[in-house]
Parts: structure tokens; sequence; C-alpha cells
């Protein structure tokens, strides 16, 4: 489950993590066909074309792909102030808009994240393909990062989940109302030793780097195929090498909110049978088993072991995301004071080390230690 490490012919050189480069763009992205000068800057390109061969994302193609009519309309027609965009012609790629302050600590964090990644081929960390800023004449700048997209697959998402550090869990349906998340995911043990092995390096790297309030986003496809079937050829000899009260959740672009007392397979078209083939990273893909839960009298009962439900076969894809939030003398300032004004204290204000912490316990919850293993194998 390892990626192959692709490299250029030269490694980038400290003036590489410091370089920019522009270039002039004439596009319309009004109705009315009025056409408008953009001033385009690339930082660090030889950097992202690093990453982007680790990922084997061609140059010219990503190239290509973000300089086009539908990535500028996307970037300047957002109304809605929303922050992370897909782009509507490649949904490979996420666009991250950040602020200038964001976009000096990602700077600054880029040497070291650049070697973390080349030390760690299977890391969670979001993988970023590049930094960019756009202005159109007369207008303001919109900075943004390209990262890769989590849930992007040939199989419907049919959930999507946000874990965080948080001392709450709560589910966020389509209305916006929060519910109590029902749902933690049983991996083979060989599978989540490994994710939590790199879990552990990364949140070191987070940590090092002064970064807090970072995200797990997951992705689940409900799928029919037995889940021994799918174990058996991840765990082929080609491929062997020896309470969730800390997140929130949100329902896929298309799908209903489910209840934990009901069984999360479905007789329609919404499910299908998973490939039982092996992707090559670790968060992609991955078998495993949904497992609902309710709370009862103040306790969580798993609904698998009460017997009112079948565990759900399901195919998990995750990772790392939202991790440009630098911890400052501010956000402790922050943290002593809404830590005295209630009795939980801030997420957002809790320093890196302590937030790593959480954060791991927060995601090895998600993932318990399974009682299935006896079935697995």
């Amino acid at each position: 489950m390892e990626r192959k490490l692709v490299l250029s012919e030269q490694e980038p050189s400290y003036l590489d993590f410091t370089s920019t480069s522009s270039l002039l763009l004439w596009c319309s992205i009004d109705s009315k066909g009025t056409h408008t000068e953009f001033q385009w800057t690339d930082y660090s390109a030889a950097v992202f074309r690093n990453l982007q061969e680790f990922d084997e994302i061609n140059f010219d193609d990503y190239s290509d792909s973000m300089r086009r009519r539908e990535t500028l309309k996307l970037l300047f027609s957002n109304k809605k102030n929303v922050t992370s965009l897909r782009l509507p012609h490649d949904d490979r790629f996420i666009l991250k808009i950040i602020s200038k302050s964001q976009m000096k600590v990602f700077l600054e964090m880029l040497p070291k994240y650049y070697q973390h990644v080349k030390t760690y081929m299977n890391t969670l960390l979001a993988s970023f393909y590049g930094l960019h800023v756009v202005k159109p004449r007369g207008g303001q700048k919109v900075r943004f990062i390209v990262t890769r997209n989590v849930l992007q697959s040939d199989s419907r998402i049919h959930k999507h989940f946000v874990i965080r550090g948080s001392p709450h869990s709560y589910h966020v349906n389509k209305a916006g109302d929060e519910e109590d998340l029902n749902m933690t995911f049983h991996l083979h043990t060989s599978h989540r030793n490994k994710i939590l092995m790199q879990l552990k390096h990364d949140c070191n790297f987070l940590e090092e780097a002064g970064i807090t309030h970072y995200s797990l986003l997951l992705g689940m496809h409900i799928c029919s195929t037995p889940f021994e079937a799918a174990l058996q050829v991840r765990h082929s000899p080609r491929y062997s090498t020896g309470s969730a009260d800390c997140s929130e959740s949100s329902d896929g672009p298309e799908s209903e909110h489910g209840d934990a007392d009901q069984d999360l397979s479905s007789d329609d078209d919404t499910t299908s049978s998973c490939s039982t083939e092996t992707e090559d990273r670790l968060g992609v893909k991955m078998a495993a088993r949904a497992v609902g839960f309710r709370k009862r009298e103040s306790k969580v009962v798993s609904t698998h072991m009460a017997g009112t439900v079948q565990p759900n076969n399901v195919n998990l894809f995750f990772g790392i995301t939202d991790i440009l939030q630098h911890y400052s003398v501010r956000k402790h300032i922050e943290h002593v004071l809404k830590s005295l004004q209630t009795d939980h204290p801030s997420v957002s204000g809790v320093n890196p080390k302590g937030y790593s912490t959480h954060f791991q316990e927060c995601v090895s919850k998600i993932f318990p230690e399974n009682d299935f293993d006896i079935n697995m194998l």
C-alpha cells in the first residue's frame, strides 16, 4: 500500500521555494462577453511540479485545467464567499481560497511539508498541487491553493464526515440541524495500525509546524460486496506488509441522513458492489464495516451488539485537511478567556500539542479496535 516516489531530475533549491512567475490572461467570465485582463501568479512552481509528480499529475494537464475560463469564473463569481470550491470540469482538484496570513503560514511550512511528503509517501496530509494568486484589472486579489479531492471516486460517496479534535460530537444533516454522530468504522487490524501510525507521524509534523484545528475528511461509499471478499484481496501476499465523541459529520451532496436504528444498507441503486481492487495509498477505497450505535440512558450502545442492525460493508476515502490554522499568542488568550466562560475549552484555541493528542484520540475512536477479526480472515 505504498505510492512510488517519482522525482524530477533536479530537486528544488531554496530559491525554488521563494520563486514567483506571472503571466496575463484575457478572458470573459460574465454574460455580456466583456473581456477582462487577469494577472496570474504562480508561487514555488518547481516545488509544486514535483509534488504533482508524486501523485502522477501531469504538469501541463494541471496548468491547462487551472487557467481556464471555468476556473476564473468559479473564483470571481463566488457570491456566497465559499472558501472550498470544486472545479466543474476536473473533479481531481479542490480550490481552497485563503487569506494573506494563511498564505504566509503555508509558504513558511512548504519546505518541511515537502520533506515530510518525501519521507512518508503514505501521508494522510492533504496533497498540495499549487499556490496561485489571481487579480483582475481594477479588482481584488484572490489567493488560493489547489489540493487533491479526497472524496474523488468513481463510486458514489453516500455520506461524508468531518472529524476534528473536539470535545463534542454531532452530525449535521441537510437541514443544518445538529444530531449525535451515530457511526464508527471497523477496519482490518493491520490497516488500522498503519493508519494510526501514519497519523502519529503527520500529527507530529503539524505539531512542530504550530498548526491546529485541522480535520479528517472522510467519505463513505455503501456497498454490497461481502466484506471478507474485499479483505482477501487487500491482504494477498502482494500487498501484505506485516465513543466517537470527537467528530462532526455531514451528509454527502445527494444523500439523506440515516437513523442509527436502521440498517445502513439499501436495496435501491444507491449502493453497489464494491471493487476488490486495492488502491496504492492509505485512505483511498479502504474496506471497512460501518457500525451504528445509539445512546440509551447516557450510555452508548452498539446497535450491532444489541442485534438491531447488521454492520454495513463500506469503502472509505479520507485524508487530513484544513492544515493552515496556525496557533498564536492571540489564540492562546482566546482559549483562556473562553475556558473561563464555559465548561468546555475552545477547540480552536487549544495549543498544537494538545490538539494533536486529542485529534489522534478522536480518530482512534472513529476507527476502534474491531471485534470482527474472527470473521475477517
